[in-house]
């Protein structure tokens, strides 16, 4: 006899990143009964640590603004980024879905998002590539807006925090740079120290909630509004089977398990496997130095349990992850703080990357840094730069103007010598090979080319430069000392490997038929892109579309959706 609690719902979706509360809300908006449980004490998954962007080609917010973009031209686009493997039946889904997720969520939710102008797709050889207008980036958000849920949702990685926590966006960061020589600057920033200073008075962290932080705040207050159900501390331990289909699950509520039963189905929003050692070490290079950044509960939960169901993985990926730089600061405590390099100091003009040879190895300004330490075996490396430069843009966790500099010095975090040679002889490199490097470097950064790596030629990099930078924002001499060094290692912030869906998000088995009452989102489902993305934002935005197809689709059995691509095409001996 079963003595564990039975509990009847339309929908359960397991998982609480930004996927898994679209398709809640979603389901909710239409009508359905949906429960949300979440693993860990925290909502908001990878999300929460993201930046926030999602890329979302012919968008509304984009035609607004006069910038006119066509579904064909952005067809083309991926097609060509992707190559051979893409899967075209899920890109004609994206494509269609993506414009019509933004419009639902404003019509409908606190989910507000705003043309993030200047930001190029990464791939301008590719046909269809757009210089501006696909970005989406969340409007701040006010965290005193979710009242009780304030305190259980996932804080921001410390990038976007300055000292002491209080959080930047994209758009501050101009003013941080100018705020000891603008007035108008300095009044921002001022501004915004006040506000934080009042709100910790109050709150265990500031309310001003910006990037992924105020789109998961967004996501967690539009749930609340729909009446989905929240369950945190609520691991998953099985699915359940019954006839060849799945009509629910069996979690751990208070240390007990509970059984619930579901109409409609179930989504399986867990969030990869990216805390999942044994898998890690299967599908990440370099695992014994990678870094990641995601959520302790993403340990592949959902997707071990949909291959048990009968589900399989979508084939070969270009790659198994979305890389980004890290470094590390070990504290005292034996604690590790985790810092993403993604636009603040390594495309900025006046730094470079050296592996252990003392040679350059890529583009420091690409977005993907990673592939070429994995591709040249140079894991760890450094970055390394001069005087001038870390008191203007920072270096890892030192901040713009250099605050934070004689800490992180003492830390052992920051490495600083007089001279090169010092330098060289302190971070394990050849002091010759260093300063040849540097020598080299100097030489192109004055001619504004980089005859090596091409730094500063693509339009794609130009964001991580500084654009009142000439000749070339990207590149810039290193030459006054003292000099210094961060140590940087491989990292992700998201694994792209997973189950194979069609185009309402339904995981499919050996003979690509849907397993009923079974759905994927987010890390879940295997990346539309195979680890090649397109531009900025392109994994928050395959979170949040098809988490929206997924929710549809629950309240929907007549969503009209493209033919599944047939798995031969990609390899069908790959797919399990």
């Amino acid at each position: 006899m079963n003595d564990n609690p039975v509990i009847e719902k339309d929908v359960v979706v397991v998982g609480s990143g930004g996927s898994g509360m679209t398709a809640a809300i979603v389901a909710a908006t239409q009508g359905l009964d949906v429960l949300l449980v979440e693993k860990t004490g925290l909502f908001g998954g990878t999300t929460a640590l993201s930046g926030g962007g999602i890329w979302v080609p012919c968008n509304t917010q984009a035609a607004e603004a006069g910038l006119k973009d066509d579904p064909e031209q952005a067809f083309a686009y991926v097609q060509e980024v992707v190559g051979p493997t893409l899967r075209t039946d899920l890109l004609r889904a994206f494509l269609d879905a993506a414009p019509r997720m933004v419009d639902y969520l404003h019509a409908r939710t606190s989910v507000r998002f705003a043309v993030q102008r200047g930001f190029a797709d990464w791939h301008p050889q590719a046909k269809g590539f757009s210089a501006d207008g696909r970005l989406l980036c969340p409007v701040e958000y006010d965290g005193r807006e979710l009242g009780e849920y304030f305190d259980q949702l996932r804080p921001p990685l410390t990038e976007f925090n300055a000292p002491g926590g209080m959080m930047f966006g994209i758009g501050d960061m101009p003013h941080i740079a100018k705020v000891t020589k603008s007035f108008t600057s300095f009044k921002h920033i001022a501004k915004l120290a006040v506000r934080f200073g009042v709100d910790r008075l109050s709150y265990s962290r500031g309310t001003r909630l910006t990037m992924g932080n105020a789109m998961a705040a967004r996501l967690l207050r539009s749930a609340i509004d729909a009446g989905v159900e929240l369950w945190k501390d609520t691991p998953m331990r099985s699915l359940i089977h019954e006839h060849g289909a799945i009509k629910g699950v069996v979690v751990e509520r208070d240390g007990k398990p509970v059984e619930i039963r579901t109409r409609r189905g179930v989504v399986l929003a867990t969030g990869g496997f990216s805390a999942n050692p044994d898998m890690r070490k299967q599908y990440i290079p370099f695992a014994e130095h990678h870094v990641s950044l995601v959520p302790e509960g993403n340990t592949g939960d959902g997707l071990q349990q949909a291959r048990d169901a009968g589900g399989r993985f979508d084939g070969e990926n270009l790659s198994n992850a979305g890389w980004v730089v890290v470094s590390l600061l070990r504290r005292p405590d034996g604690a590790i703080r985790k810092f993403p390099h993604l636009y603040m100091d390594r495309g900025k003009p006046g730094c470079i990357a050296v592996n252990r040879d003392g040679r350059r190895f890529g583009n420091e300004a690409a977005t993907n840094l990673v592939e070429p330490m994995h591709r040249t075996g140079s894991v760890p490396a450094h970055l390394v730069c001069d005087h001038p430069f870390i008191k203007k843009y920072g270096l890892g966790l030192v901040r713009p103007g250099g605050f934070g500099l004689k800490g992180l010095i003492a830390a052992g975090y920051i490495l600083t010598e007089p001279t090169l040679d010092a330098l060289a002889a302190r971070i394990g490199v050849n002091p010759g090979n260093l300063a040849d490097t540097v020598a080299r470097f100097n030489q192109q950064a004055a001619r504004g080319v980089d005859n090596d790596f091409g730094r500063g030629r693509d339009k794609a990099d130009m964001p991580l430069g500084d654009p009142n930078h000439k000749p070339n924002p990207c590149l810039g001499p290193i030459q006054q000392g003292p000099f210094y060094a961060v140590q940087i290692f491989p990292g992700d912030s998201t694994t792209t490997v997973g189950l194979r869906i069609d185009g309402k998000a339904r995981v499919l088995d050996g003979n690509d038929q849907p397993i009923p009452g079974l759905h994927a989102v987010g890390l879940d489902m295997n990346s539309l892109w195979r680890g090649r993305a397109p531009g900025n934002g392109a994994n928050n935005t395959l979170s949040l579309t098809f988490g929206y197809l997924a929710g549809l689709a629950l309240a929907q059995d007549d969503v009209p959706q493209p033919a599944i691509e047939p798995a031969a095409q990609i390899g069908a001996e790959q797919l399990n």
